[in-house]
């Protein structure tokens, strides 16, 4: 009887055990369920604002159309409105080959390309200069875009251009692209100045002046450090990732990442794989020389010649040919510059359409995988709604005003 008795309590043990083993499968299911819809409803019901996509070298160089969805390029207009984007800053990144007396030119070529989209697409994409617009142009079920110089050679040292850019709708300027300027040092080049010299502080204060944001992405720390003493208003690092998770001298550092949120300053995370993992940066460099040290190489090119070599050189950032990272880099990032910065001074600068990305990070319209993957690391929503579009409108605000 005691046998029997015994048998019957394995028997309802293992009952028991195989039960609850058959149901965990199911709740983990549920629970997945559940985080998927939570982050599809955070990332549509967010404003989601990217401040550096290189797109228009697509359009000027390759002739791209964003309004037809492409196998070239990483965004177009429907990857756009896949990926949830509500605020997107397309670069006008001018080839420092075009310094110093050609700058000019290819910049108003980049703003004249990004005018033909606008034109061509006005049901669907507009022009935004300040925090109402964005706000007024996504309520209306179409994609704000900004315009933001990418390299200060590109006003020839001249206040005048700066002022004419402004007004044709830049909203920040990157104060130096892989080359130094001659009034600002490059992370990615020879330090002249030891920062900013004085025409550099000049920038600075007129760029104050007018309401045009000054991004601090490419250039050194001192000129971080030396921008912060001369700046009455926020800065941003439009696409710029952590220096301690990989060392690629265009990443910041904890001192500069805490001296921008000192500031009141966001930092947008570059999607880029060499910035993003150091075991892909190591092996990339030792494949070829460091492609940012390449584009800043001088020039003899003839003028009439400098297009057709532009055109070539985007070529310098195809990929190598090397696993890509994990996706969860991107993440692993954000994470580091929450904890130094805090969580109201990171946002998302993707980069895109110029670079290698980590693994199920393909184009634009991969962009929910940041909000779930944020849901997953605990965090909550309204500091996920910071750091896709809140943060960097805080800033548009207090810098151009409503």
């Amino acid at each position: 009887m005691k046998q029997l008795c015994a048998l019957f309590i394995l028997a309802i043990t293992l009952l028991t055990i195989v039960a609850v083993s058959g149901q965990q499968p199911a709740s983990r299911t549920a629970s997945s369920q559940d985080i998927e819809r939570r982050a599809a409803d955070l990332h549509r019901q967010a404003l989601v604002i990217d401040t550096h996509m290189d797109t228009l070298q697509r359009v000027l160089v390759r002739g791209a159309d964003l309004g037809q969805r492409s196998t070239d390029g990483q965004a177009d207009l429907p990857r756009f409105k896949e990926g949830g984007v509500d605020a997107q800053f397309f670069a006008v990144w001018v080839d420092p080959i075009y310094a110093p007396h050609h700058a000019a030119r290819r910049t108003l070529q980049l703003i004249d390309a990004m005018c033909g989209v606008l034109g061509k697409y006005p049901d669907r994409i507009e022009l935004a200069r300040n925090a109402a617009d964005i706000e007024r142009i996504v309520a209306a079920g179409k994609l704000a875009a900004l315009m933001g110089i990418e390299g200060g050679h590109a006003i020839q040292n001249d206040l005048a251009l700066l002022r004419m850019f402004h007004r044709l709708g830049v909203t920040y300027m990157t104060l130096t692209h892989a080359n130094t300027n001659d009034w600002a040092d490059s992370s990615t080049d020879t330090r002249r100045w030891g920062g900013l010299n004085d025409f550099g502080r000049q920038v600075v204060r007129e760029m104050n002046r007018i309401g045009m944001i000054v991004d601090v992405s490419h250039v050194s720390e001192e000129t971080v450090m030396d921008v912060l003493k001369v700046t009455t208003k926020p800065v941003i690092a439009s696409h710029s990732s952590c220096f301690a998770l990989s060392d690629h001298p265009r990443n910041l550092s904890d001192d500069a990442l805490r001296a921008i949120a000192r500031n009141g300053g966001v930092v947008g995370i570059n999607f880029y794989a060499e910035f993003l993992d150091q075991t892909y940066r190591d092996r990339a460099k030792a494949m070829r020389k460091d492609v940012l040290g390449e584009i800043n190489k001088p020039t003899q090119t003839p003028p009439e010649k400098l297009d057709e070599l532009a055109a070539r050189r985007l070529s310098l950032l195809d990929d190598p040919g090397i696993p890509h990272p994990p996706f969860a880099r991107i993440l692993d990032h954000v994470d580091h510059a929450v904890k130094v910065a805090g969580i109201d001074h990171v946002g998302i600068g993707s980069d895109l359409d110029v670079i290698v990305t980590p693994e199920g990070m393909n184009d634009v319209s991969d962009f929910p995988k940041i909000t779930r993957g944020l849901l997953e690391r605990g965090y909550k929503e309204e500091e996920i709604r910071k750091i896709l579009g809140g943060n960097f409108l805080r800033v548009l605000k207090q810098v151009a005003g409503r």
